[in-house]
């Protein structure tokens, strides 16, 4: 299994609009995408970032090449349109392998 870990940072007063759009749009694509079993998002406690908040979103893949047929795809770009212009920070992507 691959992890797909994506932070950023939005304004707080953007933070119902990114819930709105995970739950109703990002979740929902992400989880029809082949080899993608599911996707989850957390909101920073600590506010380290100035008046922003931090965002992160975890994504678990079956394997790379999943990960790398998704996020090339029009659906993709599709579902984080209306979210990537809440971006107040360029968003840090990382991915780990499970260690079986």
């Amino acid at each position: 299994m691959i992890i797909r870990m994506f932070d950023t940072a939005i304004d707080a007063e953007d933070i119902e609009r990114a819930k709105e759009l995970f739950r109703t749009v990002i979740q929902p694509a992400f989880t029809a995408f082949d080899g993608c079993t599911g996707i989850d998002m957390f909101m920073g406690l600590d506010n380290r970032a100035g008046e922003l908040v931090e965002v992160a979103a975890i994504s678990r893949w079956n394997d790379r090449a999943s990960i790398d047929v998704a996020t090339a795809s029009g659906e993709y770009a599709e579902a984080l349109s209306d979210f990537k212009k809440l971006f107040q920070n360029a968003p840090i992507v990382r991915h780990f392998e499970e260690v079986d």
